[in-house]
């Protein structure tokens, strides 16, 4: 194993035995995130989130196949909250929402400290790669779509409603990785106005009109 992703040996090792303590769950994801903000993605392994947890080895692996996996789940846990959007009026209110709890998120120490590494990983994690999307990006998109198509949408023809589908999807990738860039180019404190600038050029070419202040 090394020190960048560490697998259980075997299936069975982690997946044999009683039903889930979600004490243990979340002892472990709290200590993921603590020790990524401490020590980095390197040092925050698979004995040393179980030693900050207070549990036993195998019982990370019984509930995660991979460092990769426990890691994403700490940072990435979010996906039974309501989304930060679900009740924007329209395009412009989405976007600027968005843009402030994406940036926030990949801001935080944790998320910073295990991007790194995740990104690395998702070389081999494609299942990982396509959770991210699905459960991040998915709701969104067609959250945005359907505000999009608010304006008289059910007079418009399959092809209006496909562009209004990829332009959610567009947005949600300018927003997810402009985001994950600049906060792991730049410091925090230098990207702070060009994070204030995101939605309104988005807004200039997504919503069609001038940036509503």
């Amino acid at each position: 194993m090394t020190s960048g992703e560490e697998t259980a040996e075997t299936d069975g090792e982690r997946r044999r035995g009683r039903p889930r303590n979600p004490a243990i769950d979340d002892a472990a994801l709290a200590a993921a995130r603590e020790l990524l903000a401490e020590t980095g993605w390197d040092q925050t392994t698979m004995v040393a989130i179980a030693e900050r947890a207070g549990v036993g080895k195998p019982a990370l692996y019984r509930r995660w196949p991979s460092k990769t996996h426990l890691v994403f789940e700490a940072i990435f846990g979010w996906v039974d909250d309501a989304p930060p959007v679900a009740d924007a009026a329209d395009p412009a209110e989405w976007i600027r929402r968005s843009c402030a709890y994406t940036l926030e998120l990949f801001g935080r120490p944790e998320v910073k400290a295990a991007l790194p590494g995740l990104l690395a990983a998702f070389r081999d994690r494609e299942d990982l790669l396509t959770t991210l999307w699905t459960d991040f990006g998915g709701p969104g998109v067609g959250m945005l779509a359907d505000t999009m198509r608010q304006d008289g949408s059910d007079d418009k023809g399959p092809g209006e409603r496909d562009a209004a589908a990829l332009d959610a999807q567009a947005t949600m990738l300018f927003i997810v990785g402009g985001s994950m860039v600049l906060r792991l180019l730049m410091a925090d404190d230098a990207a702070e106005s060009i994070a204030d600038r995101m939605p309104d050029i988005l807004l200039g070419g997504v919503a069609g009109r001038p940036p509503a202040r």
